[in-house]
């Protein structure tokens, strides 16, 4: 399966200047917790996930290598996402982000438990013709911590 991802899809170049973070959302954005992949202090991001305690709803979004904004929004489509070896399987959708990006956006019910798999792993996304690995392997402590900030 992971074969058939690399091959069917274009590949976003690597970036190693990337790492993983945590923080609580801001007030405005309700009772969240996001875990993010992307430049230290900055809005690049590769990949974002949403945990909203209240809506009882796990968010998990990545930009694509589409910036002509191709596909219609709302098109539904599949994100793969886990190390390579237990790759988890969502429903998505496309979306248009006001920075000019397209993105894949799942959602799910909590708990988002598939999220332990990703501990000490590098994480391989693929949707809507794009494929990328994230290099920096998020640590157990921080996945665990995200996870329990979800109230899991």
């Amino acid at each position: 399966m992971t074969l058939l991802l690399a091959a069917a899809c274009a590949t976003r170049a690597p970036d190693y200047n990337r790492s993983w973070a945590i923080f609580d959302a801001e007030p405005s954005e309700g009772n969240a917790v996001k875990l993010v992949y992307g430049v230290p202090n900055s809005d690049d991001i590769d990949l974002f996930a949403v945990c909203d305690r209240e809506a009882n709803v796990f968010e998990l979004a990545f930009f694509t290598a589409d910036s002509r904004m191709s596909v219609a929004e709302g098109t539904r489509t599949q994100l793969l996402v886990g190390p390579p070896e237990k790759i988890t399987s969502l429903m998505a959708s496309v979306q248009h982000h006001p920075s000019g990006e397209m993105m894949v956006v799942a959602r799910v019910g909590l708990p988002p438990r598939f999220v332990r798999d990703w501990a000490g792993k590098r994480v391989t996304l693929a949707g809507q013709g794009t494929a990328m690995t994230l290099l920096a392997r998020p640590e157990a402590a921080m996945i665990e911590d995200f996870l329990k900030r979800c109230g899991q």
